[in-house]
């Protein structure tokens, strides 16, 4: 069955790999990001997120009104900020928080009562997300949030089926300029294949982290439609 696809945070990294694979396999798919990716099969909505609150509300009531019908909403947007507590401005503390938090919880909620079939939801988090670390104070909680968010969002009975996914560092344009060492973390391609397999078979949560040295998959917790463990 072909279906409707939203990827926000698809212009690079494992969003960019998760719309190759689902063009690939005739979907209609509609990739958001800063920069259009080269991925001529699908659509491409620029979707810039920063610390104001109208710009995203007008930008996301654009989206829903371009691209309908949405089956299935993948959130991958990535924005990495580092900085002690004190060092962090209000500009950067808004925008993490619109970036991790407000826009998968807007488009939620505009997408859920639209969706022709119950939606479903993919969310990428990171492993910040439960390891707390003293230079990401804001991208670690947001993280948090969006995987509680998930969690939440399952138990709503117009909701679909949830996956939730924390890798733990990706070779993505995301450390460009950083200095950080990236030679063992994870590879896109494979991460989003992982996450592919992940989102296939009978539940209604799933949570799982994707570590590295070495790779591998951690499926957390799975439930069943009426939230039974069926691990």
């Amino acid at each position: 069955m072909k279906k409707n696809i939203l990827i926000v945070g698809g212009s690079s990294g494992v969003g960019l790999e998760l719309a190759r694979h689902y063009v690939s396999e005739g979907h209609n798919v509609c990739v958001t990001g800063r920069t259009e990716p080269d991925l001529p099969d699908a659509r491409f909505f620029p979707l810039p997120i920063t610390a104001s609150s109208a710009d995203l509300t007008e930008g996301i009531d654009r989206l829903v009104t371009s691209f309908t019908g949405i089956n299935t909403l993948v959130y991958a947007a990535g924005f990495l900020q580092r900085g002690a507590i004190d060092t962090l401005d209000e500009d950067a503390l808004l925008t993490m928080t619109n970036v991790g938090l407000v826009a998968p919880m807007m488009l939620a909620a505009r997408l859920k009562p639209l969706a022709p079939t119950p939606l479903k939801l993919m969310l990428i988090t990171s492993s910040s997300g439960y390891t707390p670390r003293p230079q990401e104070p804001a991208y670690a909680a947001t993280k948090a949030g969006l995987t509680m968010l998930g969690a939440s969002l399952v138990r709503d009975p117009g909701i679909g089926k949830v996956l939730v996914v924390a890798p733990s560092g990706i070779q993505t344009p995301f450390w460009k300029h950083t200095g950080e060492d990236t030679g063992t973390m994870l590879e896109p391609r494979w991460t989003a294949d992982q996450i592919v397999d992940l989102s296939g078979g009978a539940f209604k949560y799933k949570y799982a982290k994707i570590l590295r040295n070495p790779a591998r998959v951690e499926v957390v917790e799975k439930l069943d439609n009426d939230f039974k463990s069926m691990d």
